[in-house]
């Protein structure tokens, strides 16, 4: 009767133990996704606040190739500082001048640019 029980018992501490790691799994794997929305998140802000002053990097313009989408684009230069659309879509790059740094867009493809590197 004794070996019963105690065989009893070992079950129900096996039992309690295994639901409980279960729930700290559960609980952990949830903080873990939190985590990863978060970091995402901080990166994504730092990656905008570095990304100011990156198009003036002339190594970069040589890196453009036509039909570059305009997330690649964006990823690349940064955001742009000013966007027009016509015929094509034009982001300028430069605040004040119209002369270089812009890159023309068709159909979301890069058609051409005008950088520092040239």
């Amino acid at each position: 009767m004794l070996k019963y029980s105690y065989a009893i018992l070992t079950a129900l501490a096996l039992v309690c133990f295994s639901l409980q790691t279960h729930a700290d799994t559960a609980a952990l794997e949830q903080r873990i996704a939190e985590l990863e929305a978060r970091l995402t998140k901080v990166e994504g802000l730092l990656d905008e606040k570095l990304a100011d002053d990156r198009w003036k990097e002339p190594i970069l313009w040589s890196r453009i190739t036509k039909d570059m989408t305009e997330t690649d684009v964006r990823k690349l230069l940064g955001k742009p500082a000013r966007v027009e659309t016509a015929i094509f879509t034009t982001w300028f790059y430069h605040k004040t001048s119209r002369d270089h740094s812009h890159v023309w867009f068709d159909e979301g493809k890069v058609l051409g640019w005008e950088g520092l590197d040239r």
